[in-house]
């Protein structure tokens, strides 16, 4: 080989290299899922789906128990507030006409229960929704789990099935929502 066939291959060696490199690494994330990919909040609220029309739901979205006022947990026999928002993304009215849990004797619904096509009912979770300002031109909702079977602290989740006059039914894992107070800093958690 001589000099200059020598130097040629010495210039080529780094681009060779470069773009074997490029094309090794662009393959390995090639055709991957990401373990995030499905990752939701750690205290999102249940969600669930009933179909109409074979391509527009009702869905029930972020429904959760409302934090309990004494911050420890729903005693046996007692009553939780449930707070969602029921969106209808058909084109077709409906209502919810009730709601059921293993989980309770009963669920008590007040308020607004029609749904209007392509509209949205909410449950605040409270007996008075305008106490923090809730728009009252907007349709609301009561959802009350009532006559708990067992105790329910803040980690559990437990299956509501709602009903609905046209689409049916679809049961959601219901978690208790977050803590309306705000949690104090503490040392070694590394806040901003």
């Amino acid at each position: 080989m001589s000099r200059l066939q020598h130097l040629r291959s010495v210039r080529w060696a780094p681009v060779v290299v470069g773009v074997s490199a490029v094309l090794a690494l662009s393959g390995c994330s090639a055709g991957q899922v990401t373990e995030t990919d499905t990752q939701v909040g750690a205290v999102g609220g249940g969600s669930g789906n009933v179909m109409v029309n074979d391509d527009r739901a009702i869905a029930v979205r972020n429904a959760t128990l409302a934090y309990p006022e004494n911050g420890d947990l729903y005693r046996q026999g007692g009553s939780a507030p449930l707070r969602t928002v029921i969106v209808n993304q058909s084109t077709r009215d409906d209502q919810l006409v009730g709601a059921s849990s293993p989980y309770a004797s009963s669920i008590r619904i007040g308020g607004t229960t029609d749904l209007p096509a392509e509209t949205s009912l909410r449950a605040f979770g409270r007996t008075n929704p305008s106490v923090q300002g809730t728009p009252s031109d907007r349709p609301t909702v009561d959802i009350t789990v009532q006559g708990l079977t067992q105790d329910i602290r803040p980690g559990v989740t437990i299956p509501v099935t709602f009903t609905f006059a046209q689409a049916g039914q679809t049961t959601v894992q219901v978690p208790i929502g977050p803590s309306p107070q705000e949690r104090p800093d503490t040392e070694g958690e590394g806040s901003h």
